[in-house]
């Protein structure tokens, strides 16, 4: 029987593309006289910007590294491509603080939202060219020249490495865009790595944020 690939990428990027559709949605949608909701869709935008922070920082640190002595320069575009998302971003989260500055009455008001979704999806159109490279290169490149034990462990070790908010808020966002194959390989891994208490902890979250019909379907793979 084939040993099962450890995929160190799609699961977080279901995650960050469900996420990423989900404010382009609102950014299209959004009243701008709405001081309530614009503070809303700020909060938002602050907290995905440091999330894409965070994950940008596991990757650096667990697998670029991995992949650069397998491959000599092969993290060189990957991290080229951080640091241009992170100053998109930044500009994106700078853009939207100054609409929300100007007065109800500025006449250009729709002008600026709509430039803003636009740039919004111009952002996710680079950013999902970078995780698709990530998915259909340097995976199946990890894959070939790393052990399933190798590439294991540095899944655990991204694990260990987020603080327990980190992690929480990461499952959060990638357990309703993830298949139950995916959830279940994930838990899987979480419940031989993890100590009891912070297992169950992840399994509050997991069932906060799933139907009730995907928590009673993932429970029964997992034999909860």
């Amino acid at each position: 029987m084939a040993t099962e690939h450890i995929d160190l990428y799609s699961s977080i990027h279901k995650g960050q593309r469900s996420r990423f559709f989900k404010i382009a949605m609102t950014a299209g949608t959004i009243d701008y006289n709405d001081q309530k909701a614009l503070e809303k869709f700020h909060e938002e935008l602050r907290a995905f910007n440091e999330e894409m922070r965070v994950h940008a920082s596991l990757e650096e640190k667990f697998i670029h590294p991995l992949l650069s002595n397998r491959v000599p320069g092969g993290a060189r575009r990957l991290e080229e491509d951080h640091r241009t998302m992170h100053q998109k971003f930044d500009d994106l989260v700078a853009n939207f603080e100054a609409a929300m500055s100007r007065s109800i009455d500025f006449e250009k008001r729709n002008e600026a939202a709509l430039e803003f979704y636009l740039c919004w999806n111009r952002f996710i159109a680079f950013y999902f060219s970078h995780i698709d490279f990530e998915e259909e290169s340097v995976q199946p490149t990890l894959w070939k020249l790393c052990t399933n034990k190798e590439l294991g462990n540095q899944f655990k070790l991204i694990l260990a490495d987020q603080t327990p908010k980190e992690l929480m808020e990461n499952l959060g966002m990638m357990f309703p865009a993830m298949n139950l194959n995916e959830r279940t390989q994930i838990l899987t891994m979480g419940r031989v790595s993890m100590p009891p208490e912070a297992f169950q902890a992840v399994l509050k979250v997991v069932e906060h944020s799933l139907s009730i019909e995907d928590w009673i379907a993932l429970k029964t793979k997992l034999n909860l």
